[in-house]
């Protein structure tokens, strides 16, 4: 049995733990609040590092008066700990070492040591010794612990890129939790968020439902913030996919109202664009547009280390298809960006990111008129999305790789990746594309759209150049490439295709590039 060692003999911790594994934080600051014992220090930096306000640990314990009692014992794993999440690996691990000459098995703090040895470890990628300190883990009473180690080998079956043990290992935990007397929610919170976004990447229809049951139930305390705003915007992404857009769009709207920056707010604005433009609400989704885009003016990017910063590469995705230049300003501004200083998120290790990267990469370029580079980061992204079952985001590269390539075969590809969400838009139009020749207009490059417009009157090479400012052969390099976007062999078939569009071409070239 886990014995019932009182950490903070001066201070009366039992309402302290209690609102800390109810992730109540609001309630934890008032509870500590003006506390200038030890004890208090000490609960204050272990609320600290749950909001992952590491430097406030260091600061707040590298003065601790040193002793040999339990206090000096708590300060030393809580402040190592703090020191590997800042990057400060040897000297984080040589304090959790010198805690645990003096713990034993039973002990809590004894199980704290052991899961920052493990999450040390990891950052290093020394997922031997990170498996070696989760095993004494798994052997603890409690089992809230033994959650923390099931989420730990979720983290080493995510550098191994083992996602469906990565799953397996999140379910654990959650087992775990649910036979806890007190779960600490913001474990569970935890795991609830991987495993969300892992059910918007995968078809794990069965466990996004364990998800939103327990989403559905979960007491979202303020502590969990990120994760409540994080797990909508999955879920939604997830009706999106099962081809409940009405839905989505709902959860879309909430997680907006959730989102805990600015910054995250230019993605949910997004999220609702990339829909609204998907389904065929072209103006809600120019709306929504235009409101991430002013946001993204005035705030500042340069701090930003984790998804949200992908936001950049939706817009250049996004203005691509009217505004070349601000489309190109966007991809400029997200390539200037530092990698994360935050080793636990690993978000410049990850491949999945790259895959993210390159995919909207990738379609800006289409976009932009740069077919080869576009292939090039389209290609990429597939192979990263195909390793690691990321089924319709695979599909979404190889209707890229279509359109740039006309090679059927990626069709084929597309319709095989989007199987498992037969109701989806993504399912719907590769469905529409394989019945259908027609190449929409919008989808064009401006560009080369143009070229289109004076074709269509008729105009010849030289006079096509000479209007738009472009050297002959690189208007027949465009007509070339035309030819093969719209499987035509002569203009007088490229004109007659043209003619069988709804939309007048005419009026898809009224927003010149600024380049030209």
């Amino acid at each position: 049995m886990q014995t019932n060692v009182r950490l903070y003999p001066t201070f009366d911790n039992a309402e302290f733990e209690d609102a800390l594994k109810a992730a109540d934080f609001d309630r934890c600051h008032e509870l500590i609040d003006g506390s200038e014992t030890p004890d208090g220090i000490i609960a204050g930096a272990r609320l600290a590092s749950r909001e992952r306000r590491f430097f406030d640990v260091i600061g707040s314990l590298s003065d601790f008066p040193e002793d040999s009692g339990r206090l000096r014992v708590a300060r030393d794993v809580f402040l190592g700990a703090a020191l590997g999440y800042t990057s400060d690996y040897v000297a984080g691990q040589r304090l959790i070492n010198r805690a645990l000459n003096d713990l034993m098995p039973g002990d809590c703090l004894y199980d704290e040591a052991y899961f920052y040895t493990a999450a040390i470890a990891w950052m290093q990628h020394d997922h031997r010794t990170a498996e070696e300190a989760t095993a004494v883990q798994l052997r603890s009473n409690d089992p809230n612990n033994r959650a923390r180690a099931h989420i730990m080998l979720s983290w080493i079956a995510l550098r191994r890129s083992d996602v469906l043990l990565q799953v397996e290992e999140l379910e654990k935990a959650l087992d775990e939790l649910d036979g806890s007397e007190m779960p600490d929610e913001y474990l569970r919170g935890n795991a609830l968020l991987t495993l969300a976004l892992l059910c918007r990447e995968m078809p794990l229809h069965d466990v996004a439902e364990r998800v939103r049951q327990i989403y559905n139930a979960l007491p979202w305390t303020t502590g969990l913030a990120l994760e409540h705003f994080q797990v909508t915007r999955f879920l939604a992404a997830v009706d999106e996919l099962q081809g409940n857009e009405l839905a989505a769009f709902g959860s879309f709207k909430k997680a907006g109202k959730l989102a805990p920056s600015e910054h995250w707010s230019v993605l949910c604005y997004l999220d609702r664009a990339l829909l609204a433009r998907n389904t065929g609400e072209a103006a809600f989704a120019a709306e929504q547009l235009q409101e991430a885009s002013e946001i993204a003016q005035r705030v500042s990017w340069n701090e930003v280390t984790g998804e949200e910063r992908e936001a950049l590469l939706v817009l250049a995705e996004l203005h691509a298809y009217e505004n070349p230049a601000v489309a190109e300003q966007y991809l400029a501004r997200f390539r200037s960006l530092k990698s994360s200083v935050t080793p636990m998120f690993s978000y410049g290790s990850d491949p999945r990111v790259r895959g993210f990267e390159s995919y909207s990469q990738g379609i800006a370029w289409l976009r932009l008129g740069d077919a080869e580079e576009g292939k090039t980061a389209l290609t990429e992204a597939w192979s990263i999305f195909e390793d690691f079952n990321y089924g319709w985001r695979a599909a979404l590269c190889a209707m890229g790789l279509f359109e740039a390539t006309h090679d059927k075969r990626w069709l084929e590809r597309a319709a095989r990746k989007i199987a498992p969400w037969p109701n989806s838009w993504i399912a719907r139009r590769i469905s529409d594309s394989k019945m259908s020749t027609v190449v929409p207009l919008e989808r064009i490059p401006p560009a080369k759209r143009e070229v289109l417009a004076l074709l269509r009157e008729g105009q010849r090479n030289a006079d096509i150049a000479k209007k738009l400012g472009r050297s002959p052969h690189t208007v027949r390099n465009q007509l070339a490439q035309l030819f093969q976007t719209f499987d035509v062999k002569s203009r007088a078939e490229l004109v007659a295709v043209l003619s069988k569009q709804v939309v007048p071409i005419t009026s898809l070239t009224r927003h010149k590039r600024k380049d030209a």
